[in-house]
């Protein structure tokens, strides 16, 4: 399996998961409580996790481009619900798990 992680500095963590998860809610299954989410998409599945001032993206995929595709719905997604604070999104793929 193919892993990304993103630690995105913000005090707003569980707001974003509760938003997000909702929102994916109507297409995917998606689940969250006051300090976790999991979204299950159709290629792949991210994990995330309210800190008190951090949300935790982990993505998981069998292949790279699956990743790709998650992390650009999460960041889409994610910038229109933070529209209030300016988010640095950053992510530490590891690739080298298995091969495609």
């Amino acid at each position: 399996m193919k892993k990304s992680i993103s630690i995105i500095q913000t005090q707003a963590a569980s707001s974003y998961i509760g938003k997000l998860c909702r929102h994916f809610r109507h297409k995917i299954e998606a689940t969250y409580t006051p300090t976790t989410g999991r979204a299950i998409f159709p290629f792949g599945t991210c994990e995330m996790i309210a800190k008190p001032d951090q949300l935790v993206f982990d993505i998981t995929a069998s292949k790279a481009e699956d990743i790709e595709k998650i992390k650009g719905v999460l960041v889409r997604h994610l910038l229109k619900f933070s529209y209030k604070e300016e988010l640095i999104i950053e992510w530490q793929d590891d690739m080298a798990s298995s091969t495609d």
